[in-house]
């Protein structure tokens, strides 16, 4: 779903995206679009006792975690830059 997504999004010029994305992330479609995303979550992982959700929700937390350190992390890399120079 989310291939055919970029693949529409990119056949697109520039001044016909406002648009397009108006029409695709209305609240109903994007609600319908998570709800089934959902839906074939659960039958593919909940529902077969996979660990995979396990694996998903650790992926998550480290990529949010890496998320809110980063802009510290930059700071103080370029901090630590600017004091060799």
């Amino acid at each position: 779903m989310a291939a055919q997504f970029i693949r529409q999004l990119g056949a697109l010029k520039v001044k016909e995206v406002p648009d397009f994305l108006a029409r695709k992330l209305s609240a109903e479609n994007v609600t319908r679009n998570a709800t089934t995303f959902m839906e074939e979550y659960r039958v593919r992982y909940i529902n077969t006792g996979s660990p995979a959700p396990i694996f998903h929700v650790l992926g998550g937390v480290f990529t949010m975690a890496y998320i809110t350190c980063w802009p510290a992390e930059y700071r103080h890399m370029i901090a630590a830059r600017e004091g060799k120079h």
